[in-house]
Formats: structure tokens, sequence, C-alpha cells
């Protein structure tokens, strides 16, 4: 199944868009134009669900979804697909934890590192459809090993420790997309408009701090 047809398969099913919550996805002055991240579904029995590329928030502004909560789909055995926007810049740890039931997921290449178990106990999953090439896929950063070094004494008249062993170490909780099948260049939901934004205290780059939360 190629991603046209998978959009086909899926265009007729929707979520409720009435129970979905959402929550500024960053801590700022001016939070009428803020961007959002969606922080519930609302309806547990959704099989199906699309995150929108732009909502109307409470102040009437339509402002675009960069991220999600790990409170959004963790969990839900009833998700069978989730059909991420273009606009996802960021994604917590454990986002899809427990999601036994999830066969098919799109993933925005503005995406650069998948965390640490957040496609944990996914057994199901079958098909990521990623937005960039098999490049960017090699490029983006999948956390599921860490590299170990176990040092002994000093060397003598050196401040240098011996190096006793170095291991590769598996950290489980991403493996389901190392058996999945991933389809490259996916056409995602994107206005024409570049999303993309820097937040900065001074001279520092806080943009992470604030999406991930």
């Amino acid at each position: 199944m190629d991603y046209r047809e998978y959009c086909e398969s899926v265009r007729d099913v929707a979520p409720l868009r009435d129970k979905e919550l959402y929550f500024d996805a960053i801590m700022w002055p001016h939070r009428a134009r803020l961007p959002l991240r969606l922080i519930s579904i609302g309806d547990k029995d959704l099989s199906v669900v699309k995150v929108p590329e732009r909502i109307k928030n409470k102040y009437g502004n339509i402002v675009p979804v960069v991220g999600i909560s790990g409170s959004a789909f963790a969990g839900n055995e009833k998700i069978t697909d989730i059909l991420l926007p273009s606009c996802i810049e960021n994604l917590p740890a454990g986002a899809f934890a427990g999601c036994r039931n999830l066969k098919n997921i799109t993933i925005p290449k503005n995406i650069p590192v998948i965390l640490e178990k957040t496609f944990e106990e996914c057994v199901g999953l079958e098909n990521v459809f990623y937005e960039g090439t098999i490049e960017e896929w090699r490029k983006l950063k999948i956390v599921h090993e860490k590299h170990e070094i176990e040092f002994g004494n000093c060397i003598p008249g050196t401040p240098v420790h011996q190096v006793l062993s170095e291991r590769l170490v598996h950290i489980p909780g991403n493996d389901a997309l190392f058996s999945a099948t991933i389809h490259f260049r996916c056409e995602l939901e994107k206005t024409e408009q570049p999303l993309s934004f820097r937040i900065k205290m001074g001279n520092k780059d806080v943009t992470d701090l604030f999406l991930t939360v």
C-alpha cells in the first residue's frame, strides 16, 4: 500500500474536532497568536486520528499545531492510525507508548529526533509514512542504543583512566520503527508558508525546552 492508497482508505474517517483539547505550545507573551499542541483527542474510541495543521484558538485566530503532549495518545489501544501534519516539529518521549494496535503513522521531516520509548509496545506498527527522503530518514536520530565505557584506574603519571571495556547497549522502546515498512516522500498536509519558528532568551535558543513539555 502506497501513501496515496492509504490516504484514500482513511479519507472519510475523521476525528471529532469539538472534543480535542489544545494548549499553548510555548509560554510566551502575546498568547493570542501562539502555536498550540494537542493535549487530548477527547474520544478514546476513535481508531483513526488526523491532527489538524491549523485550528482556531479561543481568541479567534488561526494558529498552527506544532506539537502533541505525552498524554494525547499514550496507552490508547483503540487507535490504529495517526496522521500528523507537516508542521509538527517535536514529539515527547513515550508519545505513542502502549498504542498496541497502532498500524499506520505519518511522521513529518521537521522532527529531528525520536526520543526514548516513543514507540514502546507498538507491536502492531506496520507502516510509517515519512515526509522526507531516505537520506533525511537516515539523519533522523532514533534513540535505540547508547555507547557505554567502563573506566579503570588512572594510568600512573597521567590524569587518564584506563578503558576496561566499550559496548553499545540496546535501549528498548523504538524497536517497532525497525520492523515497520518506511514509505518515503509522502506529501503530508502543510501550508504554503513555512511554520517553523525559534524561541530565544537572550542569545540562547530555548525552543525545544518549551515544545517538549
